[in-house]
């Protein structure tokens, strides 16, 4: 199993991948980081043939807005059929784009039963050539064998060491009790935590970066009722899953436009805007 402590080295890992499998399955020891190298996957796959700016195209994907990539996700404990039945229904409409390239990802394929496995099953026997399927799991031990046989199989270990600093740790707890509180009055107070991060990419990225811990943490959490930790309980109490689940993808979005040399004051300005709407 390939350690993993952030995209690029994903990337350095299947840079000599050439040729596509029409199905892989992800076996990986954090959901949301193995969502984040499924999307950079799937770039990999579109613009091994795709003529169009990559930006564009990379900056739809990170947003969730590229029309050939379906993300199966829902916040439940169980993926049913009827998500599975949509997916394979928008996977049978044209592409919008010149190179017809059609990818799904479903995160947390073991939560799927064998009704659901047995219909995606019939899918992964006759796949169509510009279909490209990445299934995503904590648990491959729960998926069934037959489909274990038809998909080319990637292991990583994300490395979720700890090593914040404790003041920006316990200042960005703090900002997420305050957004809580606030909401649509905080934007006239986001500058008092960020501040001296705006001419700072690297610094910026550090505050995210403990943010997207702190949430995927209480996320954690809460699907398991730990409340060893007190530090975030405020805010744990405060959301449910799917609201934990909504703030952690919106999060890891940030995250990764933090690097594209986009102007920081309207990347945190945006982000407030999503995080108080998902509340």
């Amino acid at each position: 199993m390939s350690v993993i402590q952030n995209i690029d080295d994903f990337k350095n890992i299947t840079s000599t991948i050439t040729s596509f499998s029409h199905a892989y399955i992800f076996k990986v020891n954090d959901m949301e980081q193995g969502l984040l190298c499924a999307k950079e996957f799937a770039k990999k796959i579109l613009f091994d043939s795709l003529p169009l700016d990559f930006e564009i195209i990379s900056y739809q994907i990170d947003l969730n807005e590229y029309d050939d990539l379906y993300i199966v996700n829902p916040p439940t404990v169980t993926i049913n059929t009827s998500e599975i039945s949509k997916l394979m229904n928008y996977m049978k409409t044209k592409s919008l784009h010149t190179n017809g390239k059609r990818i799904y990802i479903i995160c947390g394929y073991e939560r799927v039963n064998r009704e659901v496995s047995n219909k995606l099953l019939k899918f992964l026997e006759e796949p169509d050539d510009d279909i490209y399927g990445i299934l995503l799991t904590m648990d491959i031990d729960k998926i069934l064998p037959t489909i274990i046989s038809r998909c080319q199989v990637l292991s990583l270990n994300f490395n979720k060491k700890n090593d914040f600093d404790r003041e920006d740790y316990l200042l960005m707890i703090h900002f997420l009790e305050e957004i809580m509180k606030r909401k649509n009055n905080m934007i006239a107070y986001y500058l008092d935590y960020f501040s001296n991060d705006l001419s700072d990419r690297d610094a910026f990225y550090k505050k995210i970066d403990i943010l997207e811990y702190i949430i995927s943490e209480s996320l954690n959490k809460k699907i398991s009722n730990d409340i060893s930790n007190k530090d975030d309980m405020f805010f744990l109490e405060k959301n449910d899953v799917s609201v934990l689940t909504s703030l952690l993808s919106i999060t890891n979005n940030v995250k990764s436009l933090v690097k594209k040399n986009l102007n920081l004051s309207l990347l945190l300005d945006r982000y407030i805007i999503e995080f108080v709407r998902e509340l």
